[in-house]
């Protein structure tokens, strides 16, 4: 097995964790590589062979790990495209949903890894296809919403041809089973079991009463038509945008690929929801 490590240079505790896994695998001799952005957390000089570019560490790898938090854990997704090498994040921030493995643990998950002792899951890739011919692609999910302005803009959503609905809002956000514990969930959505083969269709503040998010079939094509007298924005997991100064159509379904995630092999989804997200959790009691 040949590890990558990447990860949020900006973590106040990266130098520790990451000078922590070096050691962990050198004991273990394990062959692994560095990110070449996160040189100044180690000794360049005992590891200068072991540090290079992000490109030359997927070429190489079995595994990558992702030392952040869930932010961290999507911009390395992104990054690492279709290569389909599994993920471990290793959770530096506060929530932890998808980096969920502590610095604490780490070291004894590494050792799992080594005997066999993990599991590995897809997340669900979306690609949103403009009008100019630019792709974007979610692993939470695809907004588009207004920019800049106090006004409401018209969307118009059909599935497979047939027309779902046209409405008044801010907008609306297509997410992935991953996604539905994110923006969608702020914005009124229902959570969704990762292993479900659907896509969320969840309005922002719609200005109407009979429209709610709806749940489809991720093997079909949502067709978006926003039209607004100011800007429209399309974004990709909060982090990548695409502005239009007038009416647009965005075509959104699943991707040709998947985000290939390392897990516990004892631990469950729903777990990992009440531990997280407090599901379900009787704050009364406290």
């Amino acid at each position: 097995m040949i590890y990558g490590i990447t990860g949020n240079k900006n973590k106040e505790n990266i130098s520790l964790v990451l000078n922590q896994i070096v050691l962990h695998l050198t004991e273990l001799n394990v062959d692994f590589y560095i990110d070449e952005t996160l040189k100044e957390h180690i000794d360049i000089s005992k590891f200068k062979e072991r540090i290079i570019s992000l490109n030359k560490i997927v070429e190489s790898c079995n595994i990558l790990l992702s030392l952040g938090g869930d932010g961290t854990f999507l911009n390395t997704a992104r990054l690492i495209k279709n290569s389909n090498i599994p993920i471990l994040g290793v959770n530096l921030g506060a929530l932890g949903f998808m980096a969920e493995v502590g610095p604490k643990e780490i070291n004894n998950f590494i050792s799992n890894i080594e005997k066999g002792k993990y599991k590995i899951i897809d997340f669900c890739v979306i690609s949103a296809e403009l009008e100019n011919n630019k792709f974007l692609y979610g692993i939470n999910e695809i907004v588009i919403d207004k920019s800049n302005s106090i006004r409401v803009i018209e969307i118009e959503i059909s599935y497979n041809n047939e027309k779902v609905v046209n409405f008044l809002g801010d907008g609306v956000i297509v997410s992935t089973p991953t996604g539905s514990t994110g923006y969608s969930l702020s914005a009124g959505g229902p959570i969704i079991c990762p292993y479900s083969n659907v896509l969320l269709i969840t309005p922002i503040c719609p200005h109407t009463l009979n429209f709610r998010p709806i749940v489809v079939p991720d093997d079909g094509l949502i067709f978006i038509k926003a039209v607004s007298k100011e800007n429209i924005r399309i974004t990709s997991d909060g982090h990548t945008s695409v502005f239009f100064d007038k009416d647009t159509v965005i075509k959104i379904k699943r991707a040709d690929y998947t985000i290939k995630v390392i897990k516990r092999i004892n631990k469950t989804y729903f777990q990992t929801l009440n531990n997280k997200l407090l599901w379900g959790e009787d704050i009364r009691k406290k």
